[in-house]
């Protein structure tokens, strides 16, 4: 049986621009694993820099609190106010 998967919308400022210019080659690398694996759908900078959004699909917000946890990003401060939201996707930009 598949497990059911849900969307959460992640968003956050950056608070040390020079922690996120030091850790940036590790997040990447941690994103495009989770991109991977199907748990990230969208990432990046918003348009003024000021801040980022990411769009995960996982099985539980505990699991999308763990993979906020374990961004190099989060464990070097790189990131504050984040703000995590379940998404209830109505129109999905690809069929399932």
């Amino acid at each position: 049986m598949l497990a059911c998967m849900s969307f959460f919308v992640l968003e956050y400022r950056y608070a040390d621009p020079a922690a996120r210019a030091r850790v940036r080659p590790d997040h990447l690398a941690y994103v495009q694993s989770l991109l991977e694996e199907g748990k990230v759908v969208l990432a990046g900078p918003v348009g003024d820099g000021s801040g980022a959004m990411m769009v995960l699909k996982v099985g539980s917000e505990a699991e999308a609190r763990r993979i906020v946890d374990g961004d190099p990003y989060t464990a070097a401060g790189v990131g504050a106010d984040h703000v995590l939201r379940p998404w209830n996707v109505v129109i999905p930009a690809q069929p399932e």
